[in-house]
């Protein structure tokens, strides 16, 4: 069985922009009526960025009534899957405790204890720069990560599918301007609640498992990075995430398992820039992943994504092997014992090959193969 999710992110929705946005979205919403007659029944997925400046009086709220309502069109509520971004936290709340919210959080230098501090963080800081985000999620989306936790919240859909969303956007600064008129950066900075994430993935029930974030894995800080990306490799299959404005999909593996990251291209920063969206299908049988492009053009229309996949057809395809990688069954026969020299060689082309999304490759000495997550 096949399920497919149609893959949108940083939006940066605000309303009065007719010429910009306004018509970027109409093209898109015409092309969407045509292109989803393809898949059964998908799922839509937003990571994050729905609106340019959460705080800003009546952008969610014109969100809901444009946006919000033409993707409702297509996807009742109870299948829209939703996740807040670093433009989704308030400037204007967060400003008058920023540097609270600094200090707080700079003392917090270990997964325990900022798990530990997450409920007292929630009520001082968290909820109420994201209470106007929080609100829109409710309405828009069955599936999220803001309701009962702040840090995240896992659902089981069907088909053996369970859904993690991970809100990346809790420590956000939202690129509010520190003392010297500077944006304070969040690469590097961002922590998340794993303890929650934890308990959800040793009580689903769900056998393929799906992250949903905003922020890839290296804008978080040096121990949620570790962290999660060892959740990732082990627990999930696919994992879904925005925020670098570029379109990216990657296959990775270190040992018996393998997941697939998609990145989405921006929805909408400036008419002129390369936008687009993405269909994501996953074969639940074989684990495969098929990643189909649509791009904004400078004749302002969307079309296949060519650029966005780097292929003729605009998809790019992560065909999911039948075992994984160097089972028993897989290895090389060793050499008869006593010829070291040989069993180091078996072992050291292991250690060499990786997995790419079209054919096995080898890495050349002097190349480094890292996780792309």
């Amino acid at each position: 069985m096949k399920k497919t999710f149609l893959h949108l992110s940083d939006l940066h929705y605000r309303p009065g922009r007719p010429e910009g946005l306004d018509h970027v979205w109409k093209t898109f919403c015409a092309d969407l009526a045509t292109q989803i007659s393809q898949y059964h029944n998908p799922y839509l997925v937003f990571s994050g960025d729905l609106v340019f400046a959460a705080g800003v009086e009546n952008q969610y709220a014109t969100f809901a009534t444009t946006i919000a309502a033409d993707l409702h069109g297509y996807f009742s509520r109870d299948r829209i899957i939703c996740v807040p971004g670093n433009h989704d936290v308030s400037q204007e709340a967060l400003r008058p405790f920023s540097a609270l919210q600094k200090g707080a959080l700079d003392v917090l230098t270990s997964e325990t204890v900022f798990n530990d501090s997450v409920p007292q963080l929630s009520d001082l800081f968290f909820r109420p720069k994201l209470r106007d985000y929080i609100a829109a999620e409710a309405d828009f989306a069955k599936y999220g990560c803001c309701q009962e936790s702040l840090g995240g919240a896992g659902w089981d859909l069907d088909n053996g599918i369970g859904v993690y969303c991970l809100n990346t956007a809790l420590c956000s600064y939202a690129h509010l301007p520190d003392s010297q008129g500077e944006a304070i950066s969040d690469k590097g900075e961002l922590m998340i609640d794993t303890r929650v994430m934890q308990e959800w993935l040793q009580q689903t029930t769900s056998a393929i498992r799906i992250l949903v974030m905003h922020h890839p894995i290296e804008w978080l800080t040096s121990w949620a990075r570790s962290e999660l990306d060892n959740i990732i490799e082990k627990e999930f299959t696919l994992v879904f995430f925005g925020h670098l404005h570029e379109a990216a999909a990657r296959y990775s593996s270190r040992g018996e398992n393998g997941v697939v990251a998609v990145a989405a291209p921006p929805l909408f920063t400036r008419k002129s820039d390369l936008l687009g969206y993405s269909f994501v299908t996953l074969d639940t049988e074989t684990r495969g992943v098929d990643v189909q492009y649509r791009q904004w053009t400078p004749g302002q229309k969307f079309v296949s994504g060519t650029a966005l996949a780097n292929t003729d057809s605009g998809v790019v395809r992560f065909p999911r092997w039948e075992r994984p990688p160097f089972s028993i069954e897989d290895r090389k026969p060793l050499p008869t014992p006593g010829d070291t020299l040989a069993i180091l060689r078996v072992e050291f082309e292991e250690a060499i090959t990786s997995y790419s999304s079209r054919q096995l490759q080898k890495i050349s000495a002097g190349e480094s193969a890292q996780p792309d997550i």
